[in-house]
Order: structure tokens, then C-alpha cells, then sequence
């Protein structure tokens, strides 16, 4: 073997050795950013910041994850099964620090050893030298760790039989993407505004909602103001004098120099879509690393569908120079193609195509990527694939130079996409699902969308709306906005949630083009929520449940289930005149809006004991002196009037359920 040959096989043998010995490292956590417990305990912990000793860290290394502070101790073992990269938070562990962390270096972990519910503490360490140099409790988050000590904490752990944890106590539901468009709709007070915090930080998180109905309401709503003052978050209430101009933009006034100038100012719709269409594009570059995407695919790809149009192509380059038959043209862009010897034709869809075009400059790249497209393609015959991007880049690169022979250009420089207010293109391309779950979704809520006189409010842009619609979507659309004339269009990390009152019968109804563009979820009264939410025990001797269940069953009866008392307005009732005022300001008023002040209705609700006859006094004749065909009738006619509240006891609330009460 020749010495060229030696020093060679020498420096493989070191790059081999070098990529398989296995380090050991210890990751801290201090549960003043990071609940590092409460993440193990659900399963949630599958990454972990690296700050220190970036080039080191490899996939198949071993970690120690460490707790700091009072609570010190090792809390799980886990191997590293990925290379660092710079991703954002996985969706899971979000709710556990203390303050959302920013887009950085992390490395994927596989827990081997969870040790949340009985962690090996400092004192449990064994008395051995191995320990003598264990960096845990400094500051800091990444340390090197030695095998030993690794291989003494999975013995420890093994002797103690600490690895057969108990499952957690609850479950946690895997959490499914929400509609873009949502409406929570049902009778007042039934915490429809209420639950609006909860569904956002579920979007934006990416957690279920039954896992967040665990968590305490202080620590929800303190997340739920931290994305508000980040502006990922943001709230309106709509009402008949709410605009387009106050949604999406208009003219308004300003003084300068005692002059009273106008200009186009931006609603909170628009501002919002903007702040949500730059985070896609920051995660679209992040992705493409070199530069940024080919952003003008369907403009290539219009005029090489007029190409094989014109030129009536039939087929294209295969594998071994064998020709795969163009079948036909598709509706959207869609090719239908065949293999030469057979007769069944198959789709290459134009989205599929983009997604190639983005990911790949040329042929060569997907040879270097291993060729495997099921990524973007799923499990179909990549071999068309492949035939209908070697003739689409061949035909770029001509179409690329008669454009620049049309422009006069020679120096190849493609002509500079359009940018919006912001510096931003106008138009993104189509986003990848891996792409767009690295993006920050954004959340607008809009409370009392019904009272708001929709058409006028959302115009042109309803149809945006649309998933298929959004921008970087399969069928993005763009509109140009009547004030400042500007391209826009809805991105597709943006979420609205809408409130809806279904007894206010003060509102228009819903426009139908916005009702076939939201999905819609019932929040109907839960008595039984009461004894779990409310403030403080019970009213003396009133089951509030049984009592607003009796209400509920006996308003559906007479006008039907969308007129209801919800179980809010009940939660802070702790005794008898708390319960007074609440019916005398809440539920009282609200029953004779929906039964147009008659009292009888309201009584067969309430009982005698609420609703009372009135009587007419004896001296006062029931009619003037008229004759009235109808007279009679009318002077047998009921009046009802409501009992004065004070007069209301315990036993009357309680024979609203119990009529047998006191018998």
C-alpha cells in the first residue's frame, strides 16, 4: 500500500471513529424559565437548547437532563437523535417556560429514563470520585459529562427501579389543527368570550384544549397578555357602526401646521395579516439558506403550459431515454401522464411541481438528496415527476433568456419581485406544510361578529378568507385594496375566532358568503360547570345546578334551545343576596327580552312564587264608557306583574326545581 494510500485509510479511519463514539453531556434547565418537570411528566420534552459546545453536540450522544434550583436532580436520561438546527419551540413544550423562547439552536431528544415523579436528587448521588467534577448547579444550560457518571445515574436508576414510572394522570389529547375561520356561538353567558383565550393559545401553542382546560386560569390568561403585547394576538368587538375603513383601511383625517390633511390608514385585519405574512416569509428564508425561493413559479409555469400547448409537445425525456407520454392537459395546471408501454394515466399536480421548483434548482440536487421526492409527492411514480421537471427547468432556462433579450438585459440578473410597505414580496410561494409549522401563528378575535353589518365590514375580502385562498396556498388569491391600491392577501397563519350571540335578535342574520366560510361551534349552558368554577359555596340551601337546568329545559320548550341562561352568570352567587341580584339584573331582564315582557311566559319558567296577578282596584272601572265589541274579553283578560325581589326567600328559588318544596 502506497503512503498516499496509509494516510487516507488513517484519516477514514479517524472521521469513522470520530462519528461513532458516543459523548455525554448534562442539559440544566431552571424552573424559573422552563417547568422542566411538569414538561416530562406529559410527555412533552422532545428538544433542548444548545448555547454551548455547538460543533460538538452529534446525533447518538447521551444527555443527563438536569433540574436546577431547589428541586435539584436528574430528571430523565436521553439519547440525541438528531443533528442541532435552528428550529423554532416545538408547540408542546411551549407552555412551559415561563416566557416563550425565540427561534435558535436545538438538538431532538429521545427520552430513555423519565423520571419526573421520583428524580435522582443531589444527595442520592453516589459518594464515588466520578462525581468529583460534575458541573451540575453552575450556571449555565450545556456541559460535557463523562460516560461514567451517565452509566452511574442509569444504574442507580435501574437498581431503584425508578424507570417504571407511572403514566401521568391525565392523558393528554393530540391536538388537531383548528378551522382558519371559527365561530363560537350560543346563548349569553355561556363563556363564548371566555373560552376565546383558551382556543387562541391553543392555535398558537399547538396544544389540545383539554390540555389546557388543566391548567390554572391565572397562568392561562398571563400567556394569553404576554402573545397580546407581542401582537400575536389581537381582539375587536364588532357593532352596526363598525366599518371597512376601522377592519381593513380608509381615509382619515390628521392636523399638521393647523391643517386638517387626510391620509390611508391600516385596520387591525390588515395589520395583522402583515405581521403574520412576514413570519412565513422569515421561515421560507430560514429554509432556503442560499437566498431566497424562485418567487415567480406561475409565471414560468403559465407560459410552459402555453409552450406545450403551442408547440404540441407529447410527450417528455424518461428514464434511459424512453418517453413518457403526455396525455393531456388538466384543469388548474394539472398534467395527465403514462408510462410508454402502459395505458393507465396518472396526475402530476401543479402544487407537487412548485414544491420541487422551491426545494430544487436542478436535477442534480435531487440525484445529491437521494432522489426520494415521497416528501412532497407521497408514494406515486416519482419517474413523471422527474420527466416533467427536467423539460420545466429546460424550458426556464430558455424562457429566462428571451426575457432578458426582451428587456434589453444581458448581465442575467432576474428582474426584482415587488415589495409591499414593508419590503416584503407581495406574493409568497406555495408554503410547504414543514415550512408553514415552523411559522408563528396569529389569532384574531372578534367578539359579537353578528352585531357588525358583515358585508360592508369585510368586502372584497371574504373570499380570501378561504383556506385554498390564502396566500401561499394551492389557489392564492390577490385583490388590490380600493384606498391604497396596495396587492393583498390573507396569509395562511392567520386565525379568526368569532363570537356569536344567538339570542340577539337586534343584529342582521349572518351573511350567508361569510357563513359558508366559517365553521362553527356550539357553546351551549353547562350547569354543571357552576360547583366547579364558582367563587364560593352555594347559595344557603340552592342547587344552583338543578335550578338553572330546570330554567334551561323549560325555555327550550317554549321558544326553542338557542334561547338559554348561561352558567356564568351564576358562578360568583355565594348567598342569598347575591342570588336576589343576580336575578333581579341579569336573569329577570334577560327572560323578558325573550318573552317580550309577558310575565305569564316568565312564570311558567319561574313559578307563583317570582310572578304574581295584578289586581284591579275595586273603586276604578276596568274601561271608560265605549262600546267595543271586544270588551268583554278584554276585561277577563290576566295582567301579571314581578314579585318585589326582596320579598323572594330560599324556598322560592328552590321550588323553581322542587315544587313539592315546603309541602
Amino acid at each position: 500500500m502506497t503512503a498516499n494510500g496509509q494516510l487516507l485509510r488513517a484519516k477514514n479511519t479517524d472521521s469513522m471513529e470520530e462519528r461513532t463514539t458516543v459523548k455525554y453531556w448534562l442539559f440544566q434547565a431552571h424552573p424559573s424559565v422552563f417547568r422542566l418537570r411538569d414538561a416530562l411528566r406529559v410527555g412533552a420534552l422532545s428538544t433542548f437548547e444548545l448555547r454551548a459546545h455547538k460543533g460538538k453536540v452529534k446525533k447518538g450522544d447521551k444527555a443527563i437532563i438536569w433540574q436546577t434550583g431547589k428541586a435539584a436532580g436528574c430528571y430523565a436520561l436521553a439519547t440525541i437523535v438528531g443533528a442541532p438546527s435552528e428550529m423554532a419551540v416545538p408547540g408542546s413544550e411551549l407552555p412551559f417556560y415561563r416566557k416563550p423562547p425565540a427561534f435558535g439552536l436545538r438538538v431532538p431528544l429521545q427520552i430513555e429514563y423519565n423520571l419526573w415523579n421520583r428524580p435522582i436528587t443531589s444527595p442520592m448521588l453516589p459518594d464515588s470520585a466520578v462525581f468529583e467534577d460534575f458541573n451540575a448547579g453552575l450556571p449555565g444550560i450545556n456541559y460535557v459529562a463523562t460516560e461514567a457518571q451517565y452509566r452511574d445515574l442509569e444504574n442507580l436508576v435501574q437498581q431503584q427501579d425508578l424507570a417504571n414510572e407511572p403514566e401521568a394522570d391525565y392523558e393528554v389529547v393530540p391536538w388537531s389543527r383548528h378551522p382558519f375561520n371559527l365561530i363560537l356561538y350560543g346563548p349569553p353567558g355561556t363563556g363564548k368570550t371566555y373560552l376565546t383565550a383558551n382556543y387562541a393559545l391553543s392555535v398558537i401553542e399547538g396544544r389540545s384544549l383539554d390540555e389546557l382546560a388543566l391548567e390554572n386560569r391565572h397562568e392561562l390568561r398571563r400567556r394569553f397578555n404576554d402573545y397580546v403585547q407581542a401582537g400575536r394576538i389581537a381582539f375587536v368587538t364588532f357593532h352596526q357602526s363598525f366599518s371597512y375603513e376601522d377592519f381593513v383601511e380608509g381615509i382619515k383625517p390628521y392636523t399638521l401646521n393647523e391643517q386638517v390633511l387626510y391620509r390611508v390608514e391600516n385596520g387591525i385585519f390588515k395589520i395583522m395579516c402583515r405581521d403574520a405574512h412576514r413570519s412565513v416569509l422569515e421561515s421560507v428564508y430560514r429554509h432556503y439558506p442560499e437566498g431566497e425561493p424562485a418567487m415567480e413559479f406561475n409565471q414560468v409555469y403559465n407560459a410552459f403550459l402555453d409552450y406545450l400547448k403551442e408547440e404540441g409537445v407529447d410527450s417528455f425525456e424518461g428514464e434511459q431515454k424512453s418517453r413518457i407520454i403526455l396525455h393531456r392537459i388538466l384543469p388548474f395546471g394539472d398534467l395527465s401522464l403514462r408510462q410508454p408501454k402502459s395505458f393507465a394515466v396518472q396526475p402530476v399536480r401543479k402544487k407537487n411541481l412548485q414544491l420541487m421548483y422551491q426545494q430544487f434548482e436542478t436535477a442534480e440536487q435531487i440525484e445529491a438528496s437521494g432522489g426520494d421526492l415521497r416528501g412532497i409527492i407521497g408514494d406515486v411514480d416519482p419517474s413523471l415527476y422527474w420527466s416533467v421537471f427536467l423539460e420545466l427547468k429546460k424550458f426556464e432556462m430558455n424562457y429566462l433568456l428571451n426575457k432578458e433579450e426582451e428587456n434589453g438585459s444581458g448581465n442575467g440578473e432576474a428582474p426584482l419581485s415587488k415589495l409591499d410597505e414593508y419590503g416584503m414580496p407581495f406574493e409568497l410561494p406555495l408554503v410547504p406544510e414543514h415550512i408553514l409549522a415552523q411559522c408563528n401563528n396569529y389569532v384574531l378575535i372578534i367578539d359579537e361578529i353578528n352585531r357588525g353589518n358583515i358585508p360592508a365590514i369585510f368586502g372584497e375580502l371574504i373570499t380570501l378568507l378561504e383556506e385554498d385562498k390564502r396566500d401561499g396556498r394551492s389557489e392564492a388569491t390577490t385583490v388590490i385594496l380600493p384606498y391604497s391600491k396596495e396587492l393583498f392577501a390573507v396569509p395562511p397563519n392567520l386565525y379568526l375566532i368569532g363570537t356569536m350571540n344567538t339570542t340577539d335578535r337586534s343584529a342582521e342574520a349572518l351573511d350567508i358568503a361569510l357563513r359558508r366560510r366559517f365553521a362553527f361551534q356550539a357553546v351551549p349552558a353547562r350547569p354543571g360547570l357552576i360547583p366547579k368554577l364558582a367563587d364560593g359555596p352555594q347559595a344557603t340551601g340552592v342547587d344552583l345546578q338543578r335550578m338553572l337546568e330546570a330554567i334551561n329545559r323549560r325555555l327550550e320548550l317554549l321558544i326553542g334551545e338557542d334561547y338559554q341562561v348561561g352558567h356564568a352568570y351564576f358562578l360568583e352567587v355565594n348567598g342569598l343576596d347575591s342570588l336576589r341580584a343576580t336575578f333581579e339584573h341579569h336573569i329577570i331582564p334577560l327572560l323578558q327580552e325573550y318573552f317580550f315582557n309577558d310575565y305569564g311566559k316568565i312564570g311558567l319558567v319561574l313559578g307563583r312564587e317570582f310572578i304574581r296577578e295584578k289586581g284591579t282596584p275595586p273603586d276604578v272601572s276596568v274601561f271608560a264608557d265605549f262600546d267595543h265589541p271586544f270588551a268583554g274579553e278584554f276585561s277577563e283578560k290576566r295582567v301579571y306583574e314581578l314579585r318585589p325581589m326582596e320579598e323572594l326567600t330560599e324556598a322560592a328559588f328552590i321550588r323553581i326545581y322542587d315544587g313539592r318544596y315546603g309541602q
